[in-house]
């Protein structure tokens, strides 16, 4: 039946599907022809006027133009930021092996709820680096996965400002959980391994293989998470995508999703250049991941096609409409590289996220709420606006925290030196400034 929808934010352009996009032959090029794209690049001054809604594939039309259907994404084409992961055949089973701080040496008493906990994978045969920040003391809460996007790194994106840093996030009464270490990956089960990429198997690890040692703590280190039982996910970007993804094929573990500026399909034209692209800017292979294009695997990742697992669910689904506005100009200037790939992928999302907004009308009983923004392009100052009200309606659509006897810190010692579970976490802040 009817999807209850508010929509908030909606700045020009939102609601108005009719309107024209800007011819492309009245931009004029601001560098020499091929620099990018393979055509001539936008100019900052046009870019800032392609506000309005077009048809999915016009985002695209560059492409078309320099004759080719795969396309580089400019300035993304760049190997994982730390080692290849590759299989250990000593690991055999799923364990935790450690739980240390996230923040070691910091004096607030809040970040003994941030920690680093170090598994196992038997699907990957490898060992993942997840971060765990638990809800305050005294509550057995939800627990929300957040899902980074393409460089997936560690620490993650919700160590920082964008999530633990904010102190209204840092209170909400929940249980975040944010996997590390899948660059590219979609977050999804592989059909077979990447050479640069490696063994990726993300799909089986989230639904079936943490949950249970997130149950179980590790003894002598730190408790259970204190869980009330409800489970939600959000994303952005490339988590975006695997977060809605994993809520609609998995209705009986998750009751609330947000994405944030994702792509939806994975068979339409942008749907399918998005996911390729994702999976090639960190010089990965899509045919490993779901075989050739056309195939169930890719039909089997369209949510827009089937959003039917999302009836009854919370949904908070978020973009903006790829123009720059003086924030971006803020932010990067005149570096017309990112103005672009940040233009072209917002631009994408955006229509992606009007399509899954128009399937999941005819799904009965889902609590959609849509934020569309005016300006803005795919970067951190548009994704990091959206946490907090992206959480906020997830939260809506589970179970609320319930008092609880059990210590939500688990009694990890932020005060203690490093240890190997949090290498790589030195440099973040942790709840300073907050």
């Amino acid at each position: 039946m009817a999807v209850s929808a508010l929509l908030i934010g909606a700045g020009a352009g939102a609601g108005t599907a009719g309107a024209q996009s800007l011819d492309p032959g009245s931009l004029v090029p601001s560098v020499a022809p091929g620099s990018l794209l393979g055509v001539p690049s936008l100019s900052v001054a046009a870019l800032t006027q392609l506000g309005a809604p077009i048809p999915l594939t016009s985002v695209l039309g560059s492409v078309a133009a320099a004759g080719s259907g795969d396309f580089p994404r400019p300035g993304s084409s760049q190997s994982p930021s730390g080692p290849v992961s590759t299989r250990d055949g000593s690991i055999t089973q799923t364990t935790v092996r450690h739980i240390a701080p996230l923040f070691p040496g910091s004096l607030n008493p809040v970040d003994r709820r941030a920690e680093v906990w170090t598994v196992t994978s038997a699907s990957m045969q490898r060992t993942v680096r997840v971060e765990v920040y638990r809800a305050p003391d005294g509550v057995d809460a939800p627990n929300v996965y957040f899902l980074d996007g393409v460089g997936s790194e560690s620490p993650s994106g919700w160590s920082t400002g964008m999530g633990w840093g904010d102190p209204a996030l840092r209170d909400r009464a929940v249980n975040v959980i944010a996997p590390t270490g899948a660059p590219a990956s979609m977050w999804s089960d592989w059909q077979a391994d990447d050479p640069v990429l490696g063994p990726n198997m993300w799909e089986t690890f989230l639904i079936d293989e943490l949950p249970p040692l997130l149950d179980q703590g590790l003894t002598g280190s730190a408790a259970p998470l204190a869980h009330n039982g409800s489970w939600g996910v959000m994303g952005l970007s490339m988590g975006a995508s695997a977060a809605v993804h994993l809520a609609n094929t998995n209705p009986g573990m998750f009751d609330a999703v947000a994405g944030i500026s994702g792509a939806y399909s994975t068979t339409d034209e942008l749907g399918y250049q998005y996911a390729r692209l994702t999976v090639a800017a960190r010089n990965g292979d899509a045919t490993k991941m779901w075989g050739p294009r056309g195939s169930q695997a890719w039909r089997d990742h369209d949510t827009v096609a089937d959003p039917s697992g999302l009836a009854g669910k919370t949904v908070y689904l978020s973009a903006a409409t790829g123009r720059v506005g003086s924030a971006e100009l803020g932010h990067f200037g005149s570096n017309e590289m990112i103005l672009v790939d940040g233009h072209v992928l917002e631009k994408g999302s955006y229509e992606s996220t009007r399509k899954l907004e128009s399937a999941l009308a005819g799904v009965a009983g889902v609590d959609l709420r849509m934020n569309y923004m005016p300006t803005g392009i795919h970067n951190w100052p548009v994704f990091v606006t959206q946490m907090l009200p992206g959480m906020d309606h997830i939260l809506s659509g589970l179970a609320p925290a319930a008092p609880s006897l059990r210590p939500a810190s688990g009694g990890v010692d932020p005060g203690s030196a490093g240890s190997a579970g949090s290498l790589g976490s030195t440099g973040s802040a942790g709840s300073l400034g907050g």
